[in-house]
């Protein structure tokens, strides 16, 4: 089994995390996943609700089903010149849209898949700070992740499969494992295009 390298910092952890798509077959301990979960519900949330609630799934034979949904929601998408999402995803790189194909062909094989739900409607805005939470300290701890949105696209089928109630709805997908491909640096636009002071500016004039 592959173990975690030495814990880093919060600032070392932005740096260097990256939506990470390749994962090694290794299983990750229970009890790492709990520390990861245990970082993610500590981010604020609107009137201290607490709305998030994590559904970890590591049966082989759950994660293959769900590992169907996704790709079926995805090539849904592809194919489908109407949904939402798909004129952004035409202008992307050939090997950008490969690389998300290849991805959702392998999703229900990575080991462990948690589906983050919230038990209010319309709150997303209190679940994603948990969900960088859990990003952020996955990383710390060496393993790695991507945010994924397509089970919401099948929240029935994601339902029956899980046992979610109606009433609790699917807010995003995050599969979690040891990476298959190493960390950061990752490139990103500097802050001076991306971040004003006081009045907008426009940096493409």
């Amino acid at each position: 089994m592959n173990q975690a390298t030495a814990e880093v910092g919060v600032f070392e952890a932005m740096h260097t995390q990256r939506a990470v798509r390749r994962y090694r077959p290794d299983p990750v301990p229970d009890e790492m996943i709990a520390r990861v979960l245990d970082a993610a519900i500590r981010a604020p949330s609107a009137i201290n609700g607490q709305f998030a609630r994590f559904l970890v799934v590591t049966d082989a034979e759950k994660r293959r089903q769900l590992g169907e949904l996704y790709l079926d929601a995805q090539q849904e998408a592809y194919n489908n010149p109407a949904a939402a999402g798909t004129e952004w995803l035409r202008n992307q790189e050939a090997e950008i849209v490969e690389k998300a194909a290849e991805f959702a062909r392998v999703i229900g094989e990575v080991p462990v898949l948690i589906i983050v739900c919230s038990t209010q409607r319309g709150v997303s805005h209190s679940i994603y700070p948990a969900v960088q939470n859990l990003l952020v300290a996955a990383r710390s701890l060496g393993l790695g992740t991507v945010l994924t949105t397509l089970h919401t696209f099948r929240a029935d089928e994601v339902r029956a499969v899980l046992g979610i109630p109606d009433d609790v709805h699917i807010v995003c997908g995050i599969p979690m494992g040891w990476p298959a491909v190493p960390f950061g640096p990752v490139r990103r636009r500097p802050l001076s295009e991306v971040a004003y002071w006081n009045h907008w500016e426009d940096h493409d004039e």
